[in-house]
């Protein structure tokens, strides 16, 4: 990825009409789609794990025919994407933050191919529909999770670009943090990418150094150099404990498969429309939660355990709200 997710694009957007020149389409059902994904990142980055554990997951439970393609450079992304409907396949599901532009023409030109993006514009009528890849909610758990677990009172976050969406992310984690120790102190780094491991790993050295103890890996890079230094991490996206299980306690989850789930019964049910799916990435819905303590079970506090479960049970009914706040995150 370019950029950072959705306001990234609102720069890329600016003055660009996206041409739905075709009547739209009249869907016919397909009990059997077939899934195409497309990544602009490698395989390694924990959202686009995520996207293909949930392909592969819909795909092995319905018999589907699912392959993708991962690194792919923007300059080929149109190649890609429009062979694949020229093949007639029916879903189409992308990573396409760096690339918003060229998957909403291809997919203007194609509207009776299903498309399902991670976006920062929303959908778009009649065959675009959109998620974010949010999980702010499990980041407060997580902030209150660092805060239980840091002897020096010290924690910290190595995070990818200073934008308003991980400020939204991070506000969250130091929200949950606060609020059940709030003494704490969090440090705030940033190393201006999306994926750049040796840079996520000096900035972890750096932290290390100031006293942090537990690390909020939103970056790639971050638990190597935890594990170096004997900090405590917690994961970001996927469950990232097979990284080091004796550095790793939990990891802030994104399953995005309910969203898979419902893009394929549309698209079987030929019942398309252009959804905004990021009404499902919450606690509530199963696509965000706290990864398991798993090696750490026996060394979290039990009243810190509780401490998390109750709130994530308040969460998902509604009974407390984690703001998201997009103000610029420094450190303390």
């Amino acid at each position: 990825m370019i950029r950072n997710r959705r306001e990234l694009l609102a720069l890329a957007a600016t003055g660009v009409a996206i041409l739905t020149t075709k009547a739209a389409p009249t869907w016919a059902a397909a009990n059997k789609p077939r899934i195409r994904a497309i990544f602009e990142t490698p395989m390694e980055e924990p959202f686009v794990t995520q996207l293909h554990l949930a392909m592969s997951r819909m795909a092995k439970e319905n018999g589907l025919d699912y392959k993708y393609s991962e690194s792919v450079k923007a300059a080929d992304f149109s190649r890609v994407l429009r062979q694949w409907c020229e093949e007639g396949i029916e879903l189409i599901v992308g990573d396409a933050y760096g690339t918003e532009q060229i998957c909403r023409r291809v997919a203007a030109a194609y509207p009776d191919t299903a498309f399902t993006l991670g976006s920062a514009m929303g959908p778009t009528e009649p065959n675009v529909s959109t998620f974010y890849g949010q999980n702010y909610e499990p980041a407060y758990l997580a902030g209150m999770l660092a805060a239980g677990m840091s002897k020096t009172g010290k924690i910290g976050v190595v995070a990818g670009i200073a934008v308003p969406t991980t400020y939204g992310l991070l506000n969250a984690y130091r929200a949950g943090a606060k609020d059940f120790r709030p003494d704490v102190e969090m440090k705030a780094a940033y190393i201006g990418s999306m994926f750049d491991p040796p840079k996520a790993k000096e900035a972890t050295i750096a932290m290390a150094d100031q006293g942090v103890d537990v690390v909020f890996a939103e970056r790639i890079g971050v638990i190597e150099a935890a594990t170096e230094r004997g900090m405590l991490a917690i994961g970001n996206m996927t469950d990232q404990s097979s990284i080091n299980p004796a550095t790793v306690v939990s990891s802030v989850i994104w399953d995005p498969y309910p969203i898979i789930k419902a893009s394929v019964e549309a698209v079987s049910s030929g019942n398309i429309s252009a959804k905004d799916y990021s009404t499902l990435e919450n606690i509530a819905n199963g696509v965000n939660y706290l990864a398991p303590f798993k090696e750490f079970d026996s060394k979290v506090p039990a009243e810190l355990k509780t401490a998390i479960e109750e709130k994530s049970k308040e969460i998902a009914s509604g009974a407390f709200k984690v703001a998201y706040d997009e103000s610029e995150t420094k450190s303390d």
